[in-house]
């Protein structure tokens, strides 16, 4: 999905970004991070259960049959 059509089911849902941030008790460039670059599976997973979908549905890139591909998030992010 992209982050714009994220961003437009929650807010259907009546949901925020901010308001997740509150309840994540995170700032809320973080959750906005993760709709874009950094990946955060607690974040991630919030969003998906919000929107009654897995991470797998929003994020297909990021993960593989279901499971986080490693590999690739950290090629992406830099990390190992």
């Amino acid at each position: 999905m992209h982050v714009e059509d994220i961003k437009a089911a929650l807010r259907k849902q009546g949901w925020t970004l901010a308001s997740i941030a509150k309840e994540l008790d995170v700032g809320p460039s973080a959750v906005s991070h993760a709709l874009t670059r950094q990946r955060s599976r607690r974040v991630e997973q919030v969003i998906a259960s919000k929107l009654g979908l897995s991470p797998h549905e929003i994020w297909p890139q990021r993960y593989k049959r279901g499971r986080m591909n490693h590999d690739s998030v950290c090629q992406q992010t830099g990390s190992h």
